[in-house]
């Protein structure tokens, strides 16, 4: 896969992840939904608004650097809402997933941060 494709691919699934997020987040019990569900919500806007600008910068790898600390909220986040039952275990399988992929796209670029942007 190329850099550039790996690069957009790690965007775009950022984005899918968030889109798919913010659908089960309102579901959150009220008492949680400014607290688990709002961080949450933030660290998968965290990560995509990170990895879309590092797209844009010749100096990569902080923001790369912090859209991986963005992630590893997320997953501490996401697993804590399966077990608080705030999401089921399919939509806790699925998001794992996806978040999976993500942290392998991730890790990628992270290898590799300097190569041409991704328009």
């Amino acid at each position: 896969m190329s850099t550039k494709t790996q690069e957009f691919l790690t965007i775009k699934r950022g984005y899918d992840f968030s889109k798919w997020l913010l659908q089960h987040t309102g579901k959150f019990p009220k008492s949680y939904r400014f607290s688990v569900a709002a961080k949450l919500e933030n660290a998968s806007l965290d990560f995509i608004e990170l990895t879309s600008v590092a797209n844009m910068r010749k100096e990569k790898l902080p923001l790369l650097k912090q859209a991986d600390e963005a992630l590893a909220k997320l997953r501490l986040l996401f697993r804590l809402s399966y077990e608080m039952r705030f999401i089921n275990l399919q939509s806790y399988e699925h998001g794992s997933k996806l978040m999976n992929e993500m942290g392998r796209l991730l890790g990628g670029w992270i290898k590799n941060p300097g190569a041409a942007p991704a328009v």
